[in-house]
């Protein structure tokens, strides 16, 4: 636990029965969401580490989450909060959400590149109807 509290990226030289221990893995991602990563495939299909590595000034963990949780509206949007990038990590319904869209927008407006064709195209129209 001493590696990961420094340095979550030290996950990736754990065993595979340590990168499936939720408090290990919680301790990493904490630390650095990027852990996420080498947490293996159960918890990075767990709500609580993956908003843990998401709300880490690390949104880009998306990445490495479930597809079920890069449809999750709560995870999303924390990830959308850091890192308006993340944006292209979510699933295409949630790519298309305005709420989240706009949030990613606010974080980062190139994060608008990663919006579904229909809020990228009505993106003006769409901003000031809301």
């Amino acid at each position: 636990i001493a590696a990961v509290s420094n340095d979550g990226e030290a996950l990736e030289y754990a065993s595979e029965e340590l990168q499936a221990n939720y408090n290990l893995v919680m301790t990493a991602v904490s630390n650095d969401g990027k852990a996420l990563q080498f947490a293996s495939e159960n918890l990075q299909n767990n709500y609580n580490i993956v908003m843990a590595a998401v709300s880490n000034d690390w949104g880009y963990a998306l990445e490495y989450a479930s597809e079920e949780l890069q449809n999750n509206p709560n995870i999303v949007m924390a990830a959308v909060s850091n890192d308006g990038y993340a944006l292209q990590y979510a699933s295409e319904e949630l790519q298309n959400n305005y709420n989240i869209v706009r949030t990613a927008v606010s974080q980062n407006r190139d994060a608008l590149q990663f919006a579904s064709e229909d809020l990228r195209q009505n993106w003006f129209d769409v901003t000031y109807r809301h």
